[in-house]
C-alpha cells in the first residue's frame, strides 16, 4: 500500500525533532511557517544502520545517488545564502554512481520524493534481513528525476504542497540506504511555475518523459495516423527556441507544424482521444496509446490530429494561465500525455487612435495593459466642456 502524504506549510509553525529523526511530533496553528523553523517526518524504511540529518538549509541545488539492487549512497548538495554546501554521504561504497541531478535554484526547487523500500535477501542484521531503500525518484517544480534503482517492494512518496520545498534530508544508512526522511520549508519568493497534479492522459505501456518547464511553448510538430506516432515541443526560454526530444515512433505522416506567436500567442487547451490499439499488443493486451490531439490558443485552434475515436480527454488552464511543458509515456507510439503549467505572459496592449479635444474626448496613442485597461481609457473624456 502506498502512503503519499501531502504536507500544508500554511498552519504549521515548527516540528521538534528527535535524536534519530523517528518520533516528530507537528504543533499546528493558524500562523504560517517561521523563516527558520521547518516541518519534520519519520523517514521511510528500515531501521538499520545508524541514523544521520543534513541539517536545515535555503534548498536543494544537487543530489548525487549510486544504485544496484538498491539504493547503496545518497550525498546531497544544499543552498546557504548563495553558497553550495556538500553534505556526507550517505551510505556504503557499492552501486554504479548515476548522473548527477543539479537543480537550477532558486527558479527550481524539490517537490517530492517517491520509492521503493523492501527486505534486502541478500543481508542479514540480528538474524532478519534489513528493509533498505530499494528505488528514488525526485521530482522538482520543473522536471522529474529517476527512477533510480528498481522499482520493486513496498512503495512509498512524499509531496509538498504548492509554496512549499523540500530544503534537506534526513536517514538512516549503513552498506546500504536504509531510510530516508525530509525537512519541508516555503519555497523561494520568486517561484513562478505550478506542478499539475495528476497522471498523463492514456495508457501505461512505453516509458516515461518530461520535458521540463520553461516560459511558454513555440512550436509542436504532430506525426499521425490510425493513432498519435510521435511529438515533438519546442519551448521558449528567455527568447531562446529550446528543441525537446521527440516522444514516439517513426511511424506515419508529419502533419504541418503548429508555429505559436509567442509571447502574444500561448497554448491553453490540449484535448484529443485514447484507445486500446487492435493492431499491437504488448504483454498479451492491446496497449492503450494517444489516438487523436487537438491544441487550442488563446487565439486559435489547431487539429484534430489523428482520429477522433475513443476516450475522449480535455486539459484547459483557467484564465490567466498557460501550458509551459508537456510529460507522458511513449514507445512505438504516444501511450500518454500531460501537461505543466504557470502564469501566461503580462504584455502591454498598444493602443492608436486621434485626438478630437473640440468633442472632449481623446483617442491618443497610449499603452496599457489589460482588457479593464482598455476599456477605462479608451475614448474616455479628456476635456470639460
Amino acid at each position: 500500500m502506498s502512503v503519499t502524504p501531502t504536507l500544508s506549510i500554511s498552519c504549521i509553525t515548527c516540528v521538534q525533532q528527535g535524536e534519530e529523526g523517528g518520533n516528530n511530533k507537528g504543533h499546528e496553528s493558524p500562523g504560517k511557517i517561521r523563516l527558520d523553523s521547518f516541518v519534520s517526518a519519520k523517514p521511510y524504511g528500515g531501521t538499520g544502520g545508524g541514523p544521520w540529518d543534513d541539517g536545515m538549509y535555503h534548498g536543494v541545488r544537487e543530489i548525487t545517488v549510486a544504485s544496484g539492487l538498491c539504493i547503496d549512497s545518497i550525498r546531497v548538495a544544499y543552498d546557504k545564502d548563495g553558497e553550495l554546501v556538500n553534505a556526507d554521504k550517505h551510505g556504503g561504497d557499492g552501486g554504479s554512481v548515476n548522473p548527477q541531478i543539479k537543480l537550477e535554484y532558486p527558479d527550481e526547487f524539490l517537490v517530492s520524493v517517491s520509492g521503493n523500500y523492501f527486505e534486502a535477501p541478500w543481508a542479514v542484521s540480528n538474524g532478519r534481513n534489513p528493509v533498505v531503500i530499494r528505488s528514488l525518484k525526485f521530482e522538482s517544480n520543473r522536471r522529474t528525476f529517476g527512477p533510480f534503482g528498481i522499482e520493486v517492494g513496498t512503495p512509498f512518496s512524499f509531496t509538498v504542497e504548492d509554496g512549499g520545498q523540500i530544503v534537506s534530508m534526513k536517514g538512516r544508512s549503513g552498506f546500504y540506504l536504509d531510510a530516508i526522511g525530509f525537512h519541508i520549508a516555503h519555497a523561494p519568493k520568486k517561484k513562478l511555475f505550478r506542478r499539475v497534479k495528476g497522471a498523463p492522459y492514456g495508457g501505461t505501456g512505453g516509458g516515461p518523459w518530461d520535458d521540463g518547464m520553461y516560459h511558454g511553448v513555440r512550436e509542436i510538430a504532430i506525426a499521425s495516423g490510425l493513432c498519435i506516432d510521435s511529438i515533438r515541443v519546442a519551448y521558449d526560454k528567455d527568447g531562446e527556441l529550446v528543441n525537446a526530444d521527440k516522444h514516439g515512433g517513426d511511424g506515419s505522416n508529419v502533419n504541418p507544424q503548429i508555429k505559436l506567436e509567442y509571447p502574444d500567442e500561448f497554448l491553453v487547451s490540449v484535448s484529443g482521444n485514447y484507445f486500446e490499439a487492435p493492431w499491437a499488443v504488448c504483454n498479451g493486451r492491446n496497449p492503450v496509446v494517444i489516438r487523436s490531439l487537438k491544441f487550442e490558443s488563446n487565439r486559435r485552434t489547431f487539429g484534430p490530429f489523428g482520429i477522433e475515436v475513443g476516450t475522449p480527454f480535455s486539459f484547459t488552464v483557467e484564465d490567466g494561465g498557460q501550458i509551459v511543458g508537456m510529460k507522458g509515456r511513449s514507445g512505438l507510439y504516444l501511450d500518454a500525455i500531460g501537461f505543466h503549467i504557470a502564469h501566461a505572459p503580462k504584455r502591454k496592449l498598444k493602443m492608436h487612435g486621434t485626438c478630437n479635444t473640440r468633442e472632449g474626448r481623446c483617442n491618443c496613442k497610449r499603452e496599457v495593459s489589460g482588457r479593464d485597461e482598455i476599456e477605462r481609457f479608451w475614448g474616455m473624456p479628456r476635456f470639460q466642456a
